[in-house]
């Protein structure tokens, strides 16, 4: 028996309950705002959703063609792609999400029985067009066939660039008609990634922007509070200005090289600490170096920190540092950037060539070379407070650019020019169930 827990029903669903497949006990509360009359637009997918995923929905909510009209399909509940990390926090009950598998982890779905789910679940809601989460997935690829077999737009969300991964030829050709065959268009993150998918054949006048955004309006004012509350010392954290990094402890992250660097500045005379947030598999060779070094005091290991906690630190740091060999974007870059801060952001990175302007809100750095990340950190340690505010402020001023908003009127673009359930003068608005 399918274990669904649900956020939201609607009258084209209302009796999904007694499917033999799912069990009706674990339904949760109906959202009463879901008793819609018109026909579901858009079903959003994706694997575990993060308070990033959260912020893309209600971009797409507060779209006035598209209110009403989008549902939210979660895959699990539990630990997603990562695993022994679970950074999926509760929905807010207000959402119209589904979850298919609430109680259970990414790794331990069966991937086939997933994909079977999610094929029912989508011709439950019948929407006109299918937002899917990438195309490395049976899942994913489930719900782009759906798509297509029901002669809906399907709308791939990527993230991936030219170098983010070795690329080989023939998987190349493999994937170029892949994603040609199963999408009729694509919402990506930035410059780097539609290059990509122009390298990829994909057709550009079918290709959206403003993919990777976060709650830009929430974190600025969480951060303005944290600035007037409490000292940092309070917090375990540094009365001065500060490096920080915050995601995954991960070899991909990089933080070795981050570490190795800021150990040079730092023997060279710098003074700003360090402060790590987040877990992962390098924590304890992290936490050895940090040992051996001299400077163990001057560095924080925060530990892994809910979404709500981290404008505290994003607050009271003097620069935010992203030194990744590999990362698809870096939506940490934008929540530092919503909340005043230099960057230093590794080439590597997705979001670097569109977010970091050189010498205005930071700088970018190869992030093999530990003397180039050692000159970066000094370079910013010693900009008076008022040029890092300048920064901060040109930070501020280049991601109002990238907003859930936004998000949303790319997406009801797509979908206005693919003609997927257009919205019509004879659809009724949608109506409360007293």
């Amino acid at each position: 028996m399918a274990e669904t827990a649900t956020y939201w029903r609607s009258p084209v669903i209302e009796d999904w309950s007694q499917d033999q497949n799912e069990d009706p006990s674990r339904v949760s509360r109906q959202n009463p705002v879901s008793a819609r009359l018109r026909p579901l637009r858009l079903a959003v997918v994706w694997i575990d959703w993060y308070a990033y995923h959260v912020a893309r929905f209600e971009g797409l909510l507060a779209h006035p063609e598209l209110a009403g009209r989008v549902a939210g399909v979660e895959l699990v509940g539990g630990i997603g792609v990562h695993a022994g990390l679970k950074f999926r926090e509760e929905l807010p009950p207000h959402l119209p999400v589904e979850t298919l598998l609430p109680q259970t982890g990414w790794h331990e779905a069966g991937k086939l029985h997933l994909s079977r789910l999610v094929w029912r679940h989508l011709t439950r809601l019948d929407p006109a067009a299918v937002l899917v989460p990438g195309y490395y997935t049976l899942p994913a690829i489930a719900a782009a066939l759906w798509a297509k077999a029901h002669s809906r737009t399907s709308i791939l969300m990527t993230e991936s660039t030219a170098f983010d991964h070795r690329r080989v030829g023939w998987r190349e050709a493999a994937k170029s008609l892949l994603i040609r065959t199963l999408f009729d268009a694509a919402v990506s993150g930035g410059s780097a990634h539609r290059r990509y998918l122009a390298q990829l054949g994909f057709p550009m006048d079918r290709v959206a922007e403003r993919y990777d955004v976060v709650d830009n309006a929430a974190l600025a004012a969480a951060a303005v509070e944290e600035r007037a509350a409490s000292c940092p010392e309070t917090l375990d954290l540094p009365s001065q200005p500060f490096f920080l990094y915050v995601g995954r402890l991960a070899p991909e992250k990089n933080i070795e090289t981050l570490l190795a660097a800021w150990l040079q500045f730092r023997r060279e005379g710098g003074q700003w600490a360090l402060v790590l947030v987040g877990d992962g598999p390098t924590l304890p060779a992290l936490e050895a170096t940090a040992r051996a070094s001299g400077f163990a005091s001057e560095i924080v290991f925060a530990g892994l920190r809910s979404s709500r906690e981290l404008p505290r630190f994003y607050a009271r740091a003097g620069c935010f540092v992203l030194p990744s060999t590999r990362e698809p974007w870096g939506l940490v870059v934008n929540e530092a950037m919503a909340c005043g801060l230099p960057v230093l952001v590794s080439s590597q990175c997705g979001c670097a060539e569109d977010l970091v302007h050189e010498g205005q809100n930071g700088f970018t750095f190869v992030p093999a070379s530990i003397t180039i990340l050692t000159e970066r950190l000094r370079q910013i340690a010693e900009l008076t407070p008022e040029a890092r505010r300048a920064m901060g402020e040109a930070s501020i001023q280049i991601i109002s650019a990238y907003t859930p908003q936004q998000f949303g009127q790319e997406i009801a673009r797509v979908l206005n020019e693919s003609g997927a359930g257009a919205p019509s003068a004879a659809t009724p608005d949608i109506q409360e169930r007293p």
